[in-house]
């Protein structure tokens, strides 16, 4: 299995941005409870100042995870990529796909040529993928 992983220097700005967020939520929050303080709607009172609360919270709990992604050894994923061998999809037996109706051989080989031919890939990445592909035959 592969995985993508985001680059140290966005995990940090998203952790600064996640702060800059949690601040606002500060800021809204105690804007809103002087508000609506006097408010002659009851609801308001803690509606209006909520949203405030929620942006703390988001925002410290994004902090948290992209400074973990910015400094730690192990980082989390984005995506995790797997080869056909690995580790099937359970949600396509639920869903009555298979893998094969998903893509045939002659399909998946077609979108290899078109690939090569666009020079998105190389011909060493294409005999790969080829064999791969021929593979699992």
């Amino acid at each position: 299995m592969y995985s993508i992983k985001p680059g140290r220097g966005p995990s940090f700005g998203g952790g600064v941005a996640s702060l800059v967020a949690a601040a606002f939520g500060v800021v809204w929050t105690i804007m809103a409870f002087s508000l609506t303080k006097n408010s002659p709607f009851p609801v308001v009172d803690w509606a209006f100042p909520l949203f405030g609360f929620i942006f703390v919270i988001f925002g410290l709990a994004m902090a948290v995870y992209h400074f973990t992604n910015a400094t730690a050894k192990k980082r989390m994923s984005i995506l995790d990529v797997t080869t056909p061998g690995e580790e099937p999809d359970p949600l396509n037996a639920h869903f009555g796909e298979s893998k094969d109706a998903a893509q045939s051989t002659e399909a998946r080989l077609s979108k290899l040529d078109q690939l090569r031919a666009r020079r998105l890939i190389s011909d060493a990445e294409f005999a790969e993928q080829r064999r791969r592909i021929l593979a699992e035959i």
